[in-house]
C-alpha cells in the first residue's frame, strides 16, 4: 500500500514538472528568441506567482477566498444534509422512488445555471440564491448515488437486521447507511466538483456579488490583467485539489472497513 502510495505520488510529481516546464519554454525566452507565446495570452509563472503574492498580501484575495469558501461549504452541507436523508428514503421506500427517479434524473440533467434566472424570481438575488443554485446539482448526485448504494446493500445483513425486530427507519439507520456509504462519499467527491464550478460562475455573472473568486477572475480579466487572473485561477485550483483531499482523508476513516478499497490501494 505504501508503495503505491509512493508510485502514485512520483508520478503526480513529474507531471507537475512536466507541466512547469513546459509552460516556462512557452513563455521564457531562451537564446535571444522571443517567447513562443505572448505574454498577454499566457503570462510566465513568476509573474503569476508574484501576482498571487501581491494579490493576497495587498488586495484582499484572501477575503474573497473566505467568501468562496463560505459558500462552498454550505451549499455542499446543504446537499449532504438533504441528499443523504432524501437517498436512504428512497432506498426504504423502493416504490415512492420508482415515481420520482425519472424526474430526479431529469433535473440531474438540466444544467444549474441554466436555472439560475428562475432561482432569482423565486428566491431572489443575494447570498441564498448562491448557495441554492450552487446546491441544486449537487443534492441531485447525492440523492442518486445514495439510492444506487443502498440497491446493493447486503440482503444477508437486511434480512438480519429484520429478523432481530428492527423497523424500516433504524434499519436505514443502523445497515443502509452503512452499506450505502461507499457509495454516498463517491457521491459526495462528484458533487464537490459541481458546487465549486457552479460556485464560481455564479460569482462573475451575479450582479451583487462583488467579492469572491469567480468576480475577481471575471473582473481582472475585464481589465486585462492577465497575470492577475492566472493567479486567481490558480488559487481556486488550490481550494479543488484541498477539498478532494480533505474528502480522500475523510474516505480513508470512514471507509477503513471496507475490504479491498479503493483508498486502500
Amino acid at each position: 500500500m505504501h508503495v503505491r502510495r509512493h508510485s502514485r505520488g512520483l508520478a503526480q510529481s513529474i507531471t507537475l514538472f512536466v507541466i512547469l516546464l513546459g509552460w516556462c519554454l512557452l513563455t521564457l525566452p531562451f537564446g535571444g528568441r522571443e517567447p513562443l507565446v505572448d505574454p498577454a495570452i499566457v503570462p510566465t509563472p513568476q509573474s503569476v506567482l508574484a501576482s498571487l503574492v501581491l494579490l493576497v498580501a495587498q488586495h484582499g484575495l484572501g477575503n474573497d477566498l473566505i467568501r468562496t469558501l463560505t459558500r462552498l461549504l454550505a451549499a455542499l452541507a446543504a446537499a449532504i444534509g438533504l441528499g443523504v436523508p432524501l437517498g436512504l428514503l428512497f432506498g426504504v421506500e423502493r416504490g415512492v422512488y420508482a415515481y420520482f427517479e425519472g424526474l430526479i434524473h431529469a433535473l440531474r440533467s438540466v444544467p444549474g445555471a441554466a436555472l439560475f434566472p428562475l432561482f432569482m424570481l423565486i428566491i431572489g438575488i443575494g447570498e441564498t440564491s448562491i448557495v441554492a443554485l450552487a446546491t441544486y446539482n449537487s443534492l441531485m448526485v447525492i440523492i442518486i448515488h445514495t439510492v444506487s448504494g443502498t440497491l446493493v446493500a447486503n440482503d444477508r445483513r437486511l434480512q438480519q437486521a429484520r429478523s432481530l425486530g428492527l423497523g424500516r427507519w433504524s434499519i436505514a439507520r443502523e445497515v443502509l447507511f452503512w452499506e450505502a456509504l461507499p457509495h454516498v462519499m463517491s457521491g459526495i467527491r462528484v458533487a464537490s466538483g459541481y458546487t465549486l464550478a457552479l460556485i464560481i460562475a455564479v460569482e462573475m455573472f451575479i450582479g451583487n456579488s462583488q467579492e469572491g473568486l469567480g468576480r475577481k477572475i471575471y473582473d481582472y480579466q475585464a481589465a486585462y490583467r492577465t497575470p492577475e487572473v492566472y493567479a486567481t485561477i490558480a488559487l481556486t485550483g488550490m481550494v479543488g485539489i484541498g477539498l478532494n483531499f480533505a474528502l480522500t482523508l475523510a474516505e480513508r476513516r470512514l471507509l477503513r472497513w471496507v475490504p479491498n478499497s479503493r483508498m486502500e490501494a
